[in-house]
C-alpha cells in the first residue's frame, strides 16, 4: 500500500504537470486566436476600404469618360470657330468683285485644312496611284490606255485619315485595260 501511495502521488504530480502544460497550451492557442481575429478584422477592414476605393475609382472613371466624350472636342471646336468668324467676315464683305470673294474663300479653305491637319485629319493622296480598296471605293471604271490598269484616274470625293485610321475612304474612278472589256 505504501508503494501505491508514492505511485499515486507521482501520477497526481504528472497529471498536474500535464494539466499545467495543457493550460499553458490553451493560453497560447487563445492568444493566437486573438491575434488571428485581430488580423482578420484588419484584413476585412482593408478589404472594405479597397472595395470603397474601387467603387470611387469606377465612378470617377465613368465621370471622366463622360466628360471626355462631352468636352473632348473643345480644341477642335475653338479652332473651327475661327473658320466661322472668317466666313462671317466674308459675308460682310461689301464688294461686287468676285475675285475678292474667291480669294477670301480660298484662304478660309486653307485655314480649315490647316485646322484639320492640326487635329490629325489629313487627306488620302491616292490620285494617279494604284487602286487600294482599303483606302478608296471604286465608284466607276474608265478605259484609259495611257496609264496602267487599276490606276486611280480621278477622285470623285476625297478620303481622309484620322491619325492612322481611315476616317472616310475616297471615292475614285479606276482605269482598266482593253483586254478587260467583256
Amino acid at each position: 500500500m505504501q508503494e501505491e501511495k508514492p505511485q499515486l502521488e507521482e501520477t497526481g504530480q504528472e497529471i498536474e504537470q500535464e494539466l499545467d502544460l495543457k493550460e499553458q497550451r490553451i493560453k497560447e492557442l487563445e492568444e493566437k486566436v486573438l491575434k488571428l481575429e485581430q488580423t482578420a478584422r484588419i484584413v476585412n477592414q482593408r478589404y472594405v476600404d479597397l472595395q470603397r476605393e474601387f467603387e470611387y475609382f469606377k465612378e470617377r472613371y465613368r465621370r471622366d469618360m463622360e466628360e471626355a466624350r462631352k468636352y473632348g472636342h473643345e480644341k477642335l471646336a475653338l479652332d473651327l470657330l475661327e473658320i466661322v468668324d472668317n466666313f462671317q467676315r466674308a459675308f460682310e464683305y461689301e464688294s461686287l468683285e468676285i475675285e475678292g470673294f474667291k480669294a477670301g474663300f480660298e484662304l478660309i479653305y486653307k485655314e480649315l485644312l490647316r485646322i484639320l491637319e492640326k487635329h490629325g485629319i489629313r487627306e488620302i493622296d491616292i490620285e494617279g496611284k494604284e487602286f487600294d480598296p482599303y483606302l478608296a471605293e471604286a465608284v466607276e471604271r474608265e478605259y484609259n490606255e495611257s496609264v496602267p490598269s487599276n490606276t486611280v484616274l480621278r477622285v470623285e470625293r476625297k478620303g481622309y485619315f484620322l491619325h492612322d485610321r481611315i476616317l472616310r475612304p475616297a471615292r475614285v474612278v479606276v482605269s482598266y485595260a482593253e483586254e478587260e472589256i467583256t
